[in-house]
């Protein structure tokens, strides 16, 4: 056995890997031993017992094995092409279909034998398992591509078998064999990540026995256990990262702002409404860590429409009346520009100067912003990230506000445009992408948190509703009803253009469908990514100021964008966006005084879960509740890409699913800390070096 593999060590220097591979392994993001092990199962075949086909039952998952009888496809009476493979044994036969997937016919021809895994429903009298994982037992992709397996047909038959997820040129027995291989030359040398105390304490699996039990169980008990231990270590290293950076952002100073003006307390008595008693809560946490002589770092959380922007703008009056200047961050030009439009119209009369700079500011603008800006001219800078640098000086900032801030690479974003080595300015990162608290503690473990969890007075609730191409025509005349009553309305596409092999509409062609055919005695506006930032500033403007009546975009708009006389909203292929996503459209329309609806446009057969997802959404407006579902159905992913980037994202870890474990290891991290807040003790070893491991573009013991 070569010894001298680590989890540092290339993938492409274990048996086998050849460079087509490895770009083929670079693909599912395993560029390293490490990547590979942490490449987990997505499901598992139990193959300590496959069910007969004469055996089946409707609503019980099931794993059939069998000879490929026929293969074929046809189209349906909707236009859809519907693939069919037909396997058998010797009590019976069961249909494998899927919807629209041409291309997986190329894995099937009669005669070989296949393992199917799937939820089986009866269908004109047969047996069917629709969209099922699969796997070849003959033929290509099976055994015949073992040039890995080395005597492992162990791996694959008469156990608990892992499916891993694949790419091209990837099969799922070669796969396994290498994680195999990996397993075997890592296992000794495998160093732990817990310390020993913690680990005989909380009853956990050792680090090395974990990564074989969690890709080769020995049965369903054992691999809850290295479940459970894997899952602990993900949360625990988070943990102890936000908790040491929490213990040192403590001891950052940061501006003492006790004297106040009166420009908060004039633009309070000027609204022509009551701020909710949830906004003068979280504005009473913000400027209490203003007033405290610490660098505040707090996020502010709140739903669609809740009143974070004035939130903000009222905070950044605090600082600008005591004589310095604020920064507010937005993710996109239409954002920013959105932010500078309103906070604009709310400082005019308050003599506060707001500049808005991005991407598609011309130059000669550009030059009169950034010498107001560096002079102390502008109280209030709002921009894009993409223009916020070394150029960008505001010598007296005391706020950074960053607005979406998950869609930000990096949370301290905007700070470099301070000046001097004095106290830091502060720092409010606000998200209306409701996070679970569960969740929200995890990721923004080292942030105070704000939420703001109630809506304005008045604000009437959105009806939303689900239509297939049979109810199309009534949806375009609520549009058109909408439309004569004065009122705007917006229709929303997943895409901008059409490709070939997708019957997805396209935003580009529908516009001037929708133009010609549904809406011709109405202007109508188009809005999408790819436009140059003057065109999407002139587009938005149109649509604000009521030029165009019906605005066409794609996801563009999705966040921040407000125009409180737009009240009906059309969403095609709902199926293509998350229940967040979802969400924040929605939260584009019903910002006025009148009822809106939204219609969620099913065209196209969608599968029972997608279905589910959408029917969840239209019966749901609580932004927390479908944040939950959403983390319920797709899990975390890559959760902490909500947060950093750099780091990496949770394997196996779902805070919403793991609450527990979260209380646990949050508990697990401080009693650490408090006891070793430098993690110098030798039983501490194993924490700092894996934190250093894991998070390694990263300075895991700074606030960074």
């Amino acid at each position: 056995m070569t010894a001298g593999v680590d989890l540092t060590t290339q993938v492409q220097f274990l048996r086998s890997v050849g460079p087509a591979r490895a770009r083929a392994l670079a693909r599912l993001g395993v560029v390293t031993v490490g990547d590979l092990l942490a490449h987990y199962p997505r499901r598992y075949f139990d193959r300590t017992s496959c069910q007969a086909m004469n055996g089946l039952a409707a609503g019980k998952e099931a794993t059939v094995q069998g000879e490929v009888l026929t293969c074929g496809q046809r189209r349906t009476r909707g236009g859809r092409s519907l693939q069919t493979v037909t396997i058998g044994d010797d009590t019976g036969v069961v249909f494998c279909v899927w919807f629209n997937q041409p291309h997986i016919l190329k894995a099937f021809r009669a005669g070989l034998r296949v393992m199917a895994s799937g939820m089986p429903q009866r269908h004109q009298g047969r047996w069917q398992l629709v969209h099922p994982d699969y796997e070849l037992l003959t033929g290509p992709g099976s055994d015949a591509d073992a040039e890995a397996d080395g005597g492992t047909a162990h791996l694959h038959t008469g156990r608990m078998v892992p499916v891993y997820g694949l790419t091209a040129g990837i099969g799922q027995h070669w796969l396994r064999a290498l994680v195999n291989q990996a397993i075997e030359r890592t296992g000794p040398g495998l160093s732990e990540s817990l310390p020993p105390g913690l680990m005989r304490r909380r009853g956990l699996l050792g680090r090395a026995e974990a990564l074989r039990q969690i890709h080769f169980p020995a049965d369903a008990a054992v691999l809850e256990q290295a479940r459970r231990r894997l899952v602990y270590e993900e949360l625990f290293l988070v943990q102890v990262l936000m908790a040491v950076r929490r213990l040192s952002r403590q001891k950052e100073a940061g501006l003492r702002l006790d004297k106040p003006g009166d420009l908060t307390r004039r633009l309070v008595e000027a609204l022509p409404f009551t701020l909710t008693g949830a906004q003068r809560r979280v504005l009473a946490e913000i400027l209490a860590d203003m007033r405290s002589g610490r660098a505040m770092h707090r996020l502010l959380q709140g739903d669609v429409g809740s009143g974070k922007t004035l939130v903000a703008f009222i905070a950044a009056l605090f600082v600008i009346e005591q004589g310095h200047q604020a920064l507010l961050l937005a993710p996109t030009e239409v954002l920013a520009r959105q932010h500078g439009h309103t906070l604009r119209h709310l400082a005019e009369p308050l003599q506060v100067n707001v500049e808005t700079l991005t991407g598609s500011t011309p130059a000669a603008e550009r030059r009169a912003i950034l010498r107001g800006a560096a002079a102390g001219e502008i109280d209030l800078l709002v921009g894009t990230h993409a223009v916020i640098g070394e150029n960008v000086l505001l010598p007296r900032l005391g706020l950074s506000i960053v607005d979406e801030q998950h869609r930000f690479g990096v949370q301290q974003r905007g700070r470099s445009a301070a000046a001097g080595t004095g106290p830091l300015p502060h720092l409010l990162v606000m998200s209306a992408t409701p996070i679970p608290r569960s969740l929200a503690l995890t990721l923004y473990g080292d942030l105070d948190l704000s939420l703001i969890d109630e809506l304005p007075a008045g604000r009437r609730p959105i009806t939303t509703t689900r239509v297939d191409a049979k109810g199309e025509q009534g949806m375009w005349e609520g549009c058109r009803r909408e439309l004569k009553a004065g009122h705007q309305v917006y229709v929303i596409y997943p895409v901008i253009e059409e490709t070939e092999g997708t019957d997805l509409k396209a935003a580009t062609a529908e516009h001037d469908r929708l133009q010609a055919e549904i809406f011709p005695d109405v202007p109508v506006g188009l809005l999408h990514g790819r436009m140059k930032g003057d065109e999407k500033d002139a587009a938005m403007t149109a649509f604000r100021n009521g030029e165009t009546r019906v605005l066409v975009a794609t996801t563009v708009i999705e966040v921040g964008v407000d125009v409180p006389n737009a009240t009906a909203m059309v969403i095609h292929h709902p199926e293509r966006f998350g229940l967040a996503q979802l969400h924040q459209l929605r939260g584009r329309i019903g910002r006025g005084q009148a009822a809106s609806t939204c219609w969620l446009l099913c065209d196209r057969f969608v599968g029972q879960e997608s279905f589910e997802r959408i029917r969840f959404f239209a019966d749901h407006a609580d932004g927390f509740a479908l944040a939950e579902q959403d983390l319920r159905l797709r899990g975390p992913g890559d959760a902490w890409g909500l947060r950093q980037h750099g780091a990496p994202g949770f394997r196996l870890a779902n805070p919403l699913r793991d609450n527990e474990l979260v209380r646990m290891c949050r508990d697990d991290a401080q009693n650490l800390l408090e006891s070793d807040p430098d993690l110098a003790a030798p039983t501490s070893a194993p924490v700092r070096l894996a934190l250093q491991e894991a998070y390694a573009r990263l300075a895991p013991f700074q606030a960074g």
